[in-house]
């Protein structure tokens, strides 16, 4: 029961503290946000370490030659897919960030569902197992009582059914949830982008129009 409980809060786990903010940022030639309007969208290239783990979750290795988006004053990066429908769509540079990240969320959906559902199956068979065990009183012909414990065979049965196929979902959501090394390479794409797929100056580039976009909105509302 711990174990399927565990699961679930770690399936529900958000950004890894395998993806770290560096110090600095890398200016765009738009420059700056300059009021309240443009800073609630504008978006800030800084340096970012990104951190992969082995299979074996022994060992990592570390790369600081990354980049990711964040807003003004933030030190949480911005999600690459989400960005894509604002900043490049087409671009091959948020075009290879989305299916590392969906295979990985999706993985995570499964083996949360399943823990999900363990957890309800062998608590539900537990009630049922424990509701099947009744003490009755029985009266005797001298006029004596005496309580007897009646058992429900069906309710036992199917409660330790339930009970079993509760700890098989949980076994199952454990297989498919993803380990360390998985979890680290999905971090990576959902928040960094790295060289030599990823340009920095392509990211800068792309960052800047759509900076510039926010500032163009923000001067024509009042």
């Amino acid at each position: 029961m711990r174990a399927l409980c565990s699961l679930v809060l770690l399936s529900q786990l958000g950004c890894a503290s395998t993806v770290v903010r560096l110090d600095g940022e890398f200016e765009t030639p738009v420059g700056a946000a300059r009021t309240a309007c443009e800073k609630e969208d504008w978006l800030v290239v800084a340096p970012t370490r990104a951190e992969f783990v082995d299979e074996k979750g022994r060992r990592s290795q570390t790369r600081d030659d990354g980049v990711a988006l964040y807003r003004v004053g933030a030190t949480r990066p911005e999600s690459i897919p989400s960005l894509a429908d604002d900043m490049g769509q087409d671009s091959p540079s948020f075009a290879r960030h989305g299916p590392a990240v969906r295979d990985y969320d999706t993985k995570q959906v499964i083996a949360g569902s399943l823990g999900v559902a363990g957890v309800i199956a062998i608590v539900a068979g537990t009630i049922l197992f424990v509701s099947a065990f009744e003490t009755e009183t029985v009266q005797a012909s001298d006029g004596t009582t005496d309580e007897q414990q009646r058992i429900d065979g069906v309710s036992a049965g199917l409660g330790g059914v339930l009970v079993g196929v509760g700890f098989g979902l949980g076994i199952a959501g454990i297989a498919v949830n993803p380990g360390q090394a998985e979890r680290s390479r999905a971090e990576a794409a959902r928040y960094v982008f790295l060289p030599p797929e990823d340009k920095r100056d392509e990211v800068i580039e792309m960052t800047a129009k759509y900076n510039q976009a926010v500032r163009e909105r923000c001067e024509r509302e009042p």
